[in-house]
């Protein structure tokens, strides 16, 4: 019985996904990138309106309580601040015009994504509208 019980639980976290911070979009490329700051937020901006991207060490991250890394994208109407780990793999997406989302996953799932980017804060000021929706 014993064997059993681990062949389905083998079999179970087989058909789970791991955490994955970022999805990609196949033929044809991605139209916007959607931004997924928290699970209850999603904010898109068109492709065509990414103006250009720096990619560098955080530097916040001298203390080593922060993410190494930094990915800035500038948008017409925003610039987004992506702060995580192994973020190259976002820029690649970026330049085959395939990257479709984009999402911050929780410090302690950061050892689940393996070699793939990591992203532990997304921070988006909106050029557009200094106030805001008034709410």
């Amino acid at each position: 019985m014993s064997a059993l019980a681990q062949e389905l639980a083998a079999r179970k976290a087989a058909e789970e996904p791991s955490p994955t911070c970022y999805t990609s979009a196949s033929l044809g490329g991605a139209l916007f990138i959607e931004l997924r700051p928290d699970p209850r937020t999603k904010t898109g901006f068109p492709v065509a309106q990414l103006c250009h991207y720096t990619l560098e060490a955080n530097p916040d991250a001298d203390e080593g309580k922060e993410a190494p890394e930094r990915l800035t994208l500038g948008f017409s109407t925003a610039d987004v601040a992506i702060v995580g780990a192994r973020l190259g793999k976002l820029v690649d997406l970026i330049n085959e015009h395939s990257l479709a989302s984009v999402s911050a996953l929780d410090a302690r799932y950061a050892g689940t994504v393996g070699r793939g980017p990591w992203v532990a804060k997304i921070a988006i000021a909106r050029i557009d509208k200094p106030g805001g929706i008034p709410g």
